[in-house]
This record gives structure tokens, sequence and C-alpha cells, in this order.
């Protein structure tokens, strides 16, 4: 599906025009910026490597509109204000090799995404560095500003075409950007008004043409700024995985190779300890594992073998081929179905990759624990973010199924670093994340820096906080959160071997009952004015999300009594399949 982007200022004709090349969402006017430009999408939305980021203060009227359409996209976060420089934050021009902006002031997710990505950084003077310049692809711009152009001429594999600047209409100002009417809708151009009339019309028709583009503009009116044309192309191929939706259950046959591969011992980690193996599985003792599972299973089972515990690819390279040829052998017997396995991120390499794609692995779940190269240093992972960001494009280019763990607590860690260590995982668009509480183990490092009182462990309460606004971000990005806090078992719990820090073995539910708190006082302020005179709340969810939505020991029940003055008689949960999960619906009566 082709979304477009376009302000609901734009000419009526030309917006009708645009329902037949896509879908168009119209931007309404953001009360935080100057009104005369307060609707132009490039003031709040930025496309980059084909996500959407919205400022997360934008109007709910655009975000009704994408959640209507059911599209992906991850917010920031952005003091915006209605004066220049402090409305430009995602202005950019961003490309697949190139970053240009007035650096100082480029949303931090923005910049930070594309430093990691190993994008070109191209400071300019030029704030509105969207608006001034025409995107026609990775390689070929148009802009009237001098110093974009000086810039980017010093660049060997961008052609850029100076034009003059003006001759575009923008309502209050005394010229608008041509940048700013325009947008590449597949191969044409689109300009909003007649490109005609601009001085420099044949050198731009001849440019784009050279380009391989086609040329579409409107006679009927003139150029006029509506702060571009953004496209974006949502993803309709179906997500990894979906070949399971023919079974009725999904079993993991767990492989624990217990620490094997690490080249050193992460500050939190004792794998012996959290997985109760001191050694890895023999081939002998995987064969056992699997013919005890399997004993179990029926033919309605999607079944994987799982390599747990420890950094596969950083084993023995023919240690390695003696479990995957194992579990190709099962596989190509189909006795399981799938072939998962986790690592690091800096034991990824185009070997190891081919090897892993001759014994037909499935999905690699990379450690990243977290995307904060200070965070990273402080827990001695011994690996960058950079290297997370190769890996993922290495993984994702042999077409392998991609999973993310994420640790919240970590040395160093604060609120505002692990959501943004969310967003930036969910720009990689992971098939699914899996995110961690940090807790201390006995013999680890951290165990010592918490007796000694450098490092103090997040209270349960604000580790739910903080993991809860993570998982925001993922159903933001529709991005699969497959688990939240580790596996009770018989060792991991608090007394035994963890020792401090926010163990809970129904964490997921802690976490997915403040989301659905959240849900019902935003749903109960939107219905405010009626609350008084009411008799009835009902609150209807999915059954799947009953428990979650009335909290942990009746949790919210009790709170939207106190916090509301809603006795138990006035509330009424009612369950109804046709709610979609993860939502629900407040009728006041």
């Amino acid at each position: 599906m082709k979304v477009i982007f376009i302000s609901e200022l734009a000419d009526k004709g030309f917006i009708e025009h645009m329902k037949g090349l896509g879908t168009v969402i119209l931007v309404p006017g953001d009360p935080r910026l100057d009104p005369r430009i307060s609707s132009h999408p490039d003031l709040v939305v930025t496309i980059v490597d084909n996500n959407l980021i919205i400022d997360e203060g934008a109007s709910p009227r655009l975000f009704a509109q994408l959640d209507a359409l059911e599209l992906p996209y991850v917010r920031s976060s952005q003091p915006l204000k209605n004066e220049y420089p402090y409305d430009i934050a995602y202005n950019a021009v961003v490309t697949k090799y190139h970053l240009i902006h007035n650096l100082a002031y480029t949303n931090p997710l923005i910049l930070q995404h594309c430093k990691n990505s190993g994008k070109t950084l191209v400071n300019v003077k030029q704030g509105y560095g969207k608006c001034s310049t025409v995107l026609l692809d990775d390689r070929h711009l148009i802009s009237s500003d001098s110093g974009i152009c000086r810039s980017v001429r010093d660049l060997a594999d961008i052609s850029i075409l100076p034009v003059q600047p003006g001759f575009v209409e923008l309502e209050g100002f005394d010229y608008g950007f041509l940048g700013g009417c325009s947008g590449v809708i597949d191969d044409t151009v689109v300009f909003h008004g007649d490109l005609s009339r601009h001085p420099d019309f044949h050198k731009i028709k001849e440019f784009i043409k050279a380009a391989g583009k086609k040329l579409l503009y409107f006679t009927d009116f003139p150029l006029r700024d509506i702060g571009s044309i953004l496209v974006y192309q949502a993803d309709d191929t179906k997500s990894k995985g979906s070949e399971t939706t023919e079974y009725k259950k999904h079993v993991n046959i767990p492989i624990f190779i217990s620490h094997e591969g690490c080249p050193n011992d992460c500050v939190f980690c004792n794998q012996r300890k959290i997985t109760a193996k001191t050694q890895a599985m023999s081939i002998d003792e995987v064969k056992e594992q699997i013919k005890s599972y399997c004993s179990t299973l029926d033919q309605e089972t999607f079944t994987e073998l799982a390599y747990f515990g420890g950094s596969f690819t950083g084993i023995a390279a023919s240690l390695q081929e003696s479990y995957l040829s194992l579990a190709y052998e099962y596989k190509q017997a189909g006795t399981i179905h799938a072939i998962r396995l986790s690592t690091r991120p800096d034991y990824i390499s185009t070997e190891i990759l081919e090897r892993l794609k001759k014994y037909s692995v499935d999905i690699i779940e990379l450690g990243v624990q977290s995307l904060d190269d200070n965070i990273l240093a402080a827990t001695k992972r011994g690996h960058q973010v950079s290297d997370v960001y190769k890996a993922v494009n290495l993984i994702k280019t042999y077409g392998f199924g991609l999973g993310i763990q994420l640790m919240v607590g970590l040395p160093g860690d604060t609120k505002e670093t692990a959501v943004q260590s969310a967003r930036l995982a969910a720009l990689l668009q992971p098939d699914f994340v899996r995110i961690y509480p940090t807790l201390v183990i006995r013999e680890t490092e951290l165990a010592s820096l918490s007796l000694c009182g450098e490092y103090s462990p997040l209270s349960l309460d604000t580790a739910v906080d903080w993991t809860r606004e993570m998982y925001q971000v993922f159903l933001d990005s529709h991005i699969a959160v497959i688990r939240m806090g580790l596996q009770p078992t018989e060792l991991i719990a608090e007394g035994k071997e963890v020792l401090y820090g926010p163990f809970h073995p129904a964490f997921r539910q802690l976490v997915e009952s403040e989301y659905f708190y959240d849900l019902i006082k935003k749903e109960l302020s939107l219905q405010k004015d009626k609350l008084p005179a009411c008799s009835r709340i009902k609150i209807i969810c999915n059954p799947a999300d009953l428990s979650q939505v009335i909290g942990h020991k009746r949790k919210n029940i009790i709170r939207l009594e106190k916090e509301y003055g809603i006795m138990k008689m006035q509330m009424q949960i009612i369950t109804d399949s046709r709610i979609k999960p993860l939502t629900l619906e407040l009728i006041s009566e």
C-alpha cells in the first residue's frame, strides 16, 4: 500500500488526484507551530529507511488516520515551537546513504539512527532541508539553497541541480520552497502547482528525465509550498512466522549451549546459573531432548529447535557444524519445522551466514541488550551499536528472520535511554523482540557492584513502567514482543540464583495491565463530560485480554474505583471476540 502524506490545506483538486495514486493521509494543523505552516507534513513526519517517524505531540487526528490504516510508526519526542529553528527537527533530507540537515537541530532519533547505519552526515546551514530540496531518488537532488548545493557538490555519489530561489507561493512569506511543493510517487515527480511557470522549468524537466523519472504538475494554480509530499510504501507482505498459522500450537525445543562462544563475561551474565547447565549439551543429549519433546507433540504443533544460552556463532566452526547438521537432519525429516539460534551482533559475518543458510537456519536472535554505546561499555558487552546495525543488515540481506533481545535497567540506563533503544530497535524492523529486566544473579560482576553500592537494580514498579513504554513503541511499530521477563524456573526465582532486581513470575501481565490501565484512562478522559451523569461504564475487551484489563490482583479495578470514584456496581467488564486484541472500547451510559 502506497501512503501519501499531504497538508490538509493542499488544493482540493490536487488531493482528489492524489487519491487515485495511493492512500492519502491529510496532515492537520499543529497548534505548536506557526499557523501558516502548521499542517506541513515535513515538520512532524520523517521517512527514514522506509520507517515512519512521527512526532509524539502531533495531532491526534493524524494518529487516528495512521491507526485506521493499521500503519506501523515510531513516535519520537521533540519540543517543537512556532519559531525557527525550533520547528525544523524533522525537516531533513534522508536518503539511503546520506543525512542532509542543520545537524544541531536534527531530531535525536533520526540523527542517531543515521549515524548508526553509517550514512554520511552532511551539515548545512539551512534548517528547512527537506523543503529546500526536491529528492528524486538517492542519487539525484534539486535545490534552490546555495549552501546545500555547495555541500552536496563535494559528494561524488550525488548529482544536484541548482535552481533559482523563489517562484513558489507560501502564504504569509515572501516565497516558499520547490521541495515543499513536490514529492515522488513511484517513478513520477509530482509538483503541487504549475511548474511550467518556473524560470528553470526546462532545466528541471531535463534533469528529471535524465534521472529516469516522469513529471506531473498542475497548470490550474501556481506552485504552492504545502510542506512536501511524503510517500511511504507500507509492507503488504506476510511477516516472518506466518507459515505457522496453520498450526494450533507452537513449541520450542530448547538446546542450551551454556555460555559457549561468548568471548567475555558481561557484568550481568552467568548463563550457567540462568540455564542450570554447567556445560553445553552433547549431540546425544540433543537427540534425547528432541526425542523427549516430540513424543508429546502432534501434527498440529509447529516445532522449532532453538539453540539458546550462549553465542552460537562464536563456538568452534566444527561444533557449529555438528549441531546444525543434526538440526538439519530432523528438519528434512519433518520432525521439526524450523531452526533458530541466538548470538552476539559482532559474531555475524558473511562466512557465518553462509554456513547457517547451508543448514536451513530460519531465525537469528541478536543479544543487543541496549542501543546506547555508553551502556554497552558499562556492561562490558564488547561490541558497539554499529556492530548491531551491520549484523542486522547482513541478516536481512541473507533472508533470515530476525529477533532482537533488549534489557532494561542495565548500569547507566535511564527511562529515556531504554525507550530510545526501543525506538532505534523498531527502526531496524525486526520480526520480534524480547525484553528482559536486569536481574542481579549470583556470581556475576553485577552482584559485586550491587554489594558495594555501585549499582542499584530497578524496583519492580520502575521496571514495569519503563518496559510498558518500550512495549508501546513496539505495538505502534507492529513488532511482536514475544517475551517480557525471564522464564521462572527452579533457579530463576528471588532468593535463589536471583539476588536482587525486578523479578516477578508474571512480569508480562504486570506490564500489559499497566498498558490497559493507561488505555482506560485515555478513554475516560475522552468521555469526562459524560462521567458525572452516567450510571454505568462498560469496558469491552477481547477475551484474551480480560485478566490484564482487570489487572494483577484486581489492581486496575481498585485504582479506577479510587481515582475516578467509579464504584464496583457502576463498572462492567465485558468480553467480545470481535474486539481486536490489545484494544478496548469504553461505553458510558
